[in-house]
């Protein structure tokens, strides 16, 4: 139980997102944000990384080396930290209560569906069943990486271990608390949906996941609505109002607050939330703000576009 458990563990730290040649000229997914002479960088993040996708571009090491506060969604618990009470807090709070079960809440079909494709992975709905349907949806999809071989550290991993070595503050634009109780209601009322949803993503998933890849080597965030968020704002609409709109919304005003101050900030937030006609780069550029996409080329000039 205690080996299973660790990889719940280890599976929900993912709640927290190319196979390219190089080029002379790069570019990835960091813009730099202007507010006349004053500016930050915003860095889009892959919360699974392939060792394939190491060393990071460069455009991340840059505004990391400027920056001497990093700026992070939540704080990320480490599955291999021996502090067990928050361990189980993250699975406390994404567990059922008074013998509530998933399959309760399941249709006979989807339930049937859901054990099928767990009996594929060498998994079973019973070790799973007292969990909320967010969390079976991170099990399934750590299950497929883990079967494609492209499972990895994510960018948020490193940069927090990478700061910490380097003495640089710290800061986060949520609590764990706060995501906790945003993945403990999803799927909630709907879950028949959700996880027939879940489901039918698995299928292409690996697919899915490089073509995200390839985008965010490149910045290209048309490519990273398409591939990442048109589905599920036309097929899930409240998933994308709670994931995306309404945080990126409860985040401008921390950000606007990172102007004018003595303080050189690297925000690092998943790459699907600069995507989009709802990404936190649009509301920024809404509210005045200068937008460009960082490049920086093979001799380590430094050079900005203007955001498509």
């Amino acid at each position: 139980m205690k080996k299973f458990t660790k990889k719940l563990v280890s599976a929900s730290v993912l709640l927290s997102c190319s196979f390219l040649a190089n080029t002379a000229q790069a570019q990835s997914s960091v813009w730099q944000v202007s507010n006349g002479n004053d500016s930050l960088f915003i860095g889009g993040t892959v919360h699974i990384l392939p060792k394939a996708e190491m060393p990071l571009p460069a455009e991340f090491n840059h505004a990391y080396e400027q920056a001497d506060t990093i700026i992070l969604e939540a704080p990320l618990p480490d599955p291999a930290n021996t502090n067990a009470q928050m361990q189980m807090q993250m699975l406390g709070a994404l567990s059922y209560k008074n013998n509530e079960t998933l399959s309760q809440k399941l249709e006979p079909q989807i339930k049937a569906s859901l054990e099928n494709k767990l009996s594929e992975f060498g998994a079973n709905l019973a070790k799973l069943d007292g969990y909320r349907p967010a969390m079976v949806s991170i099990v399934l999809m750590s299950m497929e990486l883990q079967k494609q071989n492209i499972m990895g550290e994510g960018v948020d991993a490193y940069f927090t271990k990478k700061a910490t070595e380097d003495n640089k503050t710290k800061n986060y634009l949520e609590t764990m608390e706060f995501q906790l109780e945003l993945f403990k209601t999803m799927g909630q009322g709907n879950e028949n949906d959700f996880i027939k949803r879940n489901l039918a993503e698995l299928h292409n998933y690996s697919d899915m996941f490089k073509g995200l890849l390839a985008a965010w080597r490149k910045g290209d965030t048309d490519t990273l609505n398409k591939v990442a968020l048109e589905d599920m704002q036309k097929n899930d609409p409240n998933s994308y109002k709670q994931l995306i709109t309404d945080r990126n919304n409860d985040w401008l005003p921390k950000v606007e607050a990172m102007f004018n101050n003595d303080k050189n900030e690297f925000v690092l937030v998943g790459v699907t939330h600069l995507a989009g006609q709802d990404s936190l780069l649009t509301l920024l550029e809404n509210k005045g703000y200068s937008v460009t996409l960082v490049s920086v080329d093979s001799t380590a000039d430094i050079t900005v576009r203007g955001a498509e």
